[in-house]
């Protein structure tokens, strides 16, 4: 009853955003969010030394709103954007250090992976500069098994090299089991949670960060604490919520995505595409709405569709000429 309107929904919520980015069109606009973005790791600093005190450096960041997985797709981002800004030494040098502190202290390997093949991806489309990213990335890589080598108690950097799935095996399972009960249809959107038995078995929960600072679900909110689970894979999300058929127009809308990522050669929209990409082996930072800034790719994809082509800007009527492009906008 309730799988068509939530579908129509989140479809026409995906189409906004990609209008959005075809609006834009200038991938430059998107360095606008490392304004908050920079509050985005303020606030996890903050709230982890809330939570732990003087020991935070030995915990997992953690953030109001955001997961601690967010956090550090947010700290990838935002490296990535720096790289690709414009920008005076003094304003890239301390943002772009906040933004790897996030990384680091977030030990999410899926954000680190963002950053290694977002940056490689925006390379081969001729953003030389994006070798900083990939310097980076070794550099972490670098640390992290210097401390693993060392015995030294960082659990965020030694996360970095681990190969522990923490439970995704089973979480999988759950997922395997409704797309095999419906595999045209799926169980509808929002709707795969109860699937998911080893999470959703829990009980209503929010994520780490709320939980620590003393913030939990309401009762109101009980029934529905299953629409926010996540198959943690792209592909087995999607046929578990829209079957078979769904998911073919997902991978078809997402195709033509990466078809006008490449051909725009926009280092930065190509970082964003195959970074989140990557990602979603483990997670589904594409999910809308989400905590992964999910919103960020599908504008994203809207910019590389005006930028390759294959949409034109809105009220304008002609497809984007880079000749044509004003100064940076931040």
């Amino acid at each position: 009853m309730v799988s068509l309107p939530l579908a129509l929904a989140r479809g026409l919520f995906i189409v906004a955003l990609l209008l959005a980015g075809v609006r834009l069109a200038d991938p430059r606009w998107l360095h606008y969010l490392l304004v908050g973005l920079v509050l985005v790791y303020i606030v996890a600093f903050a709230s982890s030394w809330h939570a732990y005190g003087v020991s935070w450096w030995k915990h997992r960041l953690i953030h109001l709103y955001y997961t601690t997985v967010s956090v550090g797709l947010a700290g990838a981002l935002g490296v990535l954007l720096v790289i690709d800004w414009r920008a005076r030494w003094w304003w890239k040098l301390p943002v772009g250090s906040l933004a790897v502190g996030a990384l680091v202290f977030s030990g999410s390997r899926g954000a680190m992976a963002v950053l290694v093949v977002g940056a490689l991806m925006a390379f081969l489309a001729r953003g030389r500069r994006y070798l900083g990213g990939l310097a980076v990335g070794g550099a972490l890589a670098t640390l992290a098994y210097a401390t693993l080598s060392l015995g030294q108690y960082l659990p965020a950097l030694q996360r970095l090299l681990s190969l522990d799935l923490i439970g995704r095996d089973r979480i999988w399972q759950g997922a395997l089991e409704a797309i095999q009960s419906h595999p045209w249809g799926g169980v509808g959107p929002y709707q795969l949670g109860p699937w998911l038995n080893s999470i959703y078995k829990g009980g209503c929960h929010l994520w780490t960060g709320a939980a620590r600072l003393g913030l939990s679900c309401p009762d109101w909110l009980e029934p529905f604490h299953g629409a926010w689970l996540i198959a943690h894979n792209l592909l087995l999300h999607a046929l578990g919520e829209t079957g078979l058929v769904g998911t073919a127009g997902y991978l078809a809308l997402l195709a033509l995505l990466g078809y006008a990522a490449v051909r725009a050669r926009e280092p930065l929209l190509a970082a964003i595409f195959f970074g989140y990409l990557v990602m979603s082996l483990v997670d589904n930072p594409m999910a809308v709405p989400s905590l992964h800034l999910s919103e960020v790719f599908w504008v994203a994809g809207g910019m590389a569709l005006a930028q390759a082509g294959l949409a034109v800007p809105l009220e304008q009527g002609s497809a984007v000429d880079e000749d044509q492009l004003g100064p940076d906008p931040l």
